[in-house]
């Protein structure tokens, strides 16, 4: 009896260690794939960046993951359950969204220290490339050629939906205006609205035939939508009518960030387009030469952009210093 109780003992504590090893990392499939730490991960290719809370944090390339509390020094998350590239980041309220190639969807409520996975489906072939919550509970993903997702319960289940049942190109970037009013910039030239929280969609139309990668509200009810070889359109009537802007760039634009009256756009080989409530673009170019992909304000008049080689600060620390001598 006694030996019986004692492997008894045994087999529970066992089981209780194994328990709390799976509630860990929060997925115990036997195929299931984490991202490596690299000591270099902070220069690695990073796609998005966000907000959560007092913490910034960044995606990107082989599921890389990295957070920081001061926009200088930055960590690699513990646990990431997935190597594929991620694309998109998105927080609201206590939780985080990242989504990325292979459709796969993670879900952080730590701030980003440890992630969970929500959704995967290497046989889509498709990229999530945005990803919107409404409040804790509703969220929309979309992607690569057509990909559309929503969720009612946080993640843990995702319902195909579908924007444009003629078309199937990629849908870039997705914004939220509220009043249940969305807006989809999307690949070459098929762009979206929608009036009742994306239930249903109509197309846009848009002076340019080519890629949107991204929108922004800018000002009042004035949004931006950007794109390939520097094209920034302008609509001030959700998306009923629209006028190109004069960039005085052809560089691909792929991130945007606004503070106050400033926007600044980020876009390839280091350009830095910005403006100024309705004045004329002004042209910058980052020292590092970098593509961008994404960018961020961090409340007093800096940004962070991220792309490759990792994080990268605009404007640059040697031009803040200069202008205070």
């Amino acid at each position: 009896m006694i030996a019986s109780a004692r492997i008894a003992m045994i087999f529970c504590l066992l089981f209780l260690a194994y328990s709390m090893s799976s509630s860990l990392y929060a997925d115990d499939h036997l195929d299931m794939e984490y991202a490596e730490h690299k000591p270099l991960v902070t220069d690695s290719m990073l796609l998005d960046i966000t907000r959560a809370g007092h913490t910034l944090v960044a995606v990107g390339e082989r599921g890389h993951v990295i957070t920081s509390t001061d926009a200088v020094n930055w960590t690699q998350a513990e646990i990431v359950p997935t190597r594929s590239t991620l694309t998109t980041v998105f927080s609201v309220g206590g939780r985080l969204w990242a989504g990325g190639h292979d459709a796969v969807i993670l879900t952080s409520g730590d701030q980003g220290k440890t992630w969970t996975r929500q959704f995967y489906d290497e046989d889509r072939q498709q990229a999530v490339m945005d990803i919107v919550f409404f409040d804790e509970q509703n969220g929309i993903a979309t992607g690569s050629y057509g990909l559309f997702l929503r969720t009612r319960n946080g993640g843990r289940d995702w319902e195909d939906g579908l924007v444009d049942p003629e078309a199937d190109y990629h849908l870039n970037d997705l914004l939220d205006l509220g009043d249940d009013r969305l807006l989809i910039a999307g690949e070459a030239g098929y762009s979206y609205r929608s009036f009742d929280g994306g239930d249903t969609w109509e197309p846009l139309d848009i002076p340019y035939p080519g890629s949107m990668w991204g929108a922004l509200k800018s000002s009042g009810e004035c949004v931006l939508f950007y794109g390939l070889r520097g094209h920034v359109m302008e609509s001030c009537d959700f998306g009923t009518s629209w006028k190109e802007l004069e960039t005085g760039s052809e560089a691909s634009i792929s991130g945007a960030a606004k503070h106050d009256s400033m926007v600044i756009m980020a876009a390839n080989s280091g350009t830095i387009l910005t403006r100024d409530d309705s004045d004329r673009f002004q042209v910058y170019y980052h020292s590092s030469g970098v593509d961008f992909s994404a960018a961020i304000s961090l409340g007093d008049g800096n940004f962070l952009l991220v792309g490759e080689e990792g994080v990268h600060r605009f404007p640059e620390p040697s031009e803040e210093d200069s202008s205070d001598e």
